[in-house]
Formats: C-alpha cells, structure tokens, sequence
C-alpha cells in the first residue's frame, strides 16, 4: 500500500555537513545528526560546538590540518528512536558516501529501528540542504511515498552542482580529491571549478582567474536549465561572502527566474576538505 506522507508522519534526519539554514535547522520536521571536527586532541561537534566564524581563523592559523570524523551508530540510534515516537516513517538522508562514512553508520542503527529509510544522497552541503527543502514543500502538500522517494533518489543526478576552490589543498590532503587529483599540484594561479559524479569530487573546469571562473559558472547554469520556469538555488561560502555576491550576479544576469532558497555558510566539515575562499552552489529545476 502506498502511503501519503505529511508533516504529521514524516521525519527528516540529516547530518551537519548538510550546513543547514537557521531556518531550516529550526524546523520541527528536520533532526541533525553531527559530524565531528577535531584539532589534535579537541574534538567538536559541527555547527553546535563549532561554527563558521570560530573555524575559518582558526584554520588559517593551525600548522597541523583538523581531522573530521562521522557520527557513531549510537548517536543515529538515539535520533532515531525519538524520533520514531512521533513520526511513522524517518527519511534519514546523507553526504555521499564517496566522501565520508556518514551514511554507513546510518544504514547499521537503521536496522534496529523500523520505519528508518537510510539514503545516500549522493550530495553534500547546501546541496542537502536544497533537498530538504523541495522534501518539506511536498509535505506540505502530501505525497505519496513512492514519488518521495524516487524525488530523492534521483535528486544527485538531475542537481547542479559547482564549487569554487582557492586550492586543492584541503581536498588532497584530507583524501577527498577525488577523480580530481589528476591536476592536483599543477594549478599555478588557476581556478579549479568541481562537481560531484557519482558521488566523488571530480574536475569541471579549470580556468585562469575569478572572472574567467564566474563566467564558467554561468555556462554551466545555463547549459542545465531553462527559461520557462524557475531554478531553485542554494549557495554557501567559506568566509568568502563577496565571492557569493560576485557569482549569484552573474547567476542574475541570466534570463533564468532564480528562487534563493538556501544562502549561508559552508560549515566546518565541509570547511575542512574545501578551505577558506570556497564557493558551493547547488541549483534544480522541477
């Protein structure tokens, strides 16, 4: 049987390095499970002992790189237990796991707990975000379970996907690289544009310059999508807010109708692989 889903029985579980809204993160429909960022022996849990303004200086100050660390299965069982009180089905929904381990520690506390739906989402940050907001409006409305969860299994492959490094630094050396560690260590004064294929992080382009880089963010935007209705966006930054301004300009020179859902900051997780100066943009259209 194919059963409606609403606010009233369904629960969201995400991790930290979805880097949530403060709007989103305040939502009675979303738990967040957090991941764990550490400085030598300090460990702190993402966006509740550590946030983007703390992080970012201490980044740039450290000689020794954090680690980060996924959550542990008891940490999910607890989630999951309360949240199964309230709500008949718990989508419990993750960072690729071509980069972190996240969605394993799900899927073991998920077999002790009925009504738990792990899911790989093949995404990460703002890009969870953007999906739980899509997720949220068609509670709103109900939804059949069936078209839930095929919106969410196919949501990594029909979602934009571009971040904008400073360096490949971080990536490589917290072993995030990705098929994009074939041009690692060759990138003099070059702009590494990524994106995600199935599910690890892989080059887009290359280009000289910030300039050349907005306007090959911009061909990317356009290339997947249209005019005829609206894009809906999220965008995060690391300590780099005029980068964000510069690209949503030139995401609004376009002729596309955007719709900002998500604007904020890349947290310390993702932080950590991606480094001081990035951009992430994620965008759809339905």
């Amino acid at each position: 049987m194919n059963v409606e889903l609403t606010r009233t029985n369904t629960m969201l579980v995400l991790d930290s390095t979805s880097d949530l809204s403060p709007e989103l993160r305040a939502d009675p429909n979303i738990r967040v499970v957090p991941l764990l960022v550490h400085f030598g022996d300090e460990s702190l849990r993402d966006w509740e002992e550590i946030h983007p303004e703390q992080f970012y200086p201490r980044l740039q100050e450290t000689s020794k790189l954090p680690t980060t660390s996924q959550p542990s299965v008891g940490q999910f069982l607890q989630v999951y237990r309360e949240a199964r009180k309230d709500f008949e089905r718990v989508y419990s929904i993750h960072i690729s796991a071509g980069l972190s381990g996240t969605v394993g520690s799900a899927n073991t506390a998920a077999e002790e707990v009925p009504g738990v739906v792990p899911i790989d989402s093949g995404s990460a940050s703002v890009g969870l975000a953007l999906l739980a907001d899509r997720l949220l409006l068609m509670l709103d409305e109900g939804v059949e379970e069936e078209i839930f969860l095929d919106y969410i299994q196919g949501y990594s492959e029909r979602v934009g996907f571009l971040f904008m490094v400073d360096t490949l630094e971080y990536l490589q050396k917290g072993g995030r690289i990705g098929r994009a560690s074939r041009i690692a260590g060759s990138l003099l004064s070059v702009k590494p544009l990524l994106t995600m294929r199935q599910g690890e992080v892989d080059l887009y382009k290359k280009v000289r310059g910030e300039r050349k880089a907005l306007s090959a963010v911009q061909g990317y935007f356009l290339e997947r999508t249209t005019p005829d209705k609206p894009v809906f966006l999220a965008m995060a930054h690391a300590a780099a807010p005029g980068k964000a301004e510069a690209m949503l300009e030139v995401l609004r020179e376009t002729d596309r109708t955007l719709d900002v859902r998500v604007r904020g900051h890349l947290g310390s997780v993702i932080g950590t692989y991606v480094g001081p100066g990035a951009i992430g943009l994620f965008f759809i259209q339905e």
